[in-house]
């Protein structure tokens, strides 16, 4: 079995400038300790793995290739530091009324990475900065970390072992 830390995307990897959509790659800009809180996971043995609501999709402001190509650039950028994410999984709906089962607070998302990367809930974690971040971790029975939108990350350091 492995471990793994769950990541929420926007507001936790990234800086989202207090907007609810970041859907363009040059808009995007690592949050302060990022890259070293994700080497210090790495080494400790974690699977690395962004779990991402992306309903822009659905309200068409933008498209699956917009979000494709922002996370492209997130790994561009994470790669610099030798940092590898071992998968991005997001949901393009906007709202549960969609009948849709990914979207957090679902698990869908992280269920599926939990079956296919065969991971013990027991030893992983969820971080996010939303309260539908931490139900979906809570839900899935993971440990949950919740932080504020865009803070330093390195604070983070050795909370996780």
């Amino acid at each position: 079995m492995n471990k793994a830390v769950f990541l929420d995307r926007d507001g936790v990897i990234n800086n989202d400038y207090d907007n609810y959509y970041v859907y363009r790659p040059e808009d995007i800009m690592l949050n302060p300790g990022i890259p070293e809180l994700l080497a210090d996971l790495k080494q400790k043995g974690f699977l690395l793995i962004v779990i991402s609501n992306q309903g822009g999709i659905s309200k068409g402001i933008y498209s699956h290739d917009d979000v494709e190509k922002t996370n492209g650039r997130i790994e561009q950028l994470l790669a610099s530091y030798q940092i590898k994410l071992d998968e991005i999984y997001y949901c393009p709906h906007y709202s549960l009324s969609e009948k849709c089962i990914c979207r957090k607070p679902g698990t869908l998302m992280i269920e599926k990475a939990i079956s296919r990367f065969r991971i013990d809930k027991n030893t992983s974690y969820f971080i996010g900065d939303r309260d539908t971040d931490m139900e979906a971790g809570k839900s899935s029975g993971l440990k949950t970390i919740k932080v504020k939108a865009n803070q330093d990350m390195s604070s983070l350091i050795n909370m996780i072992s």
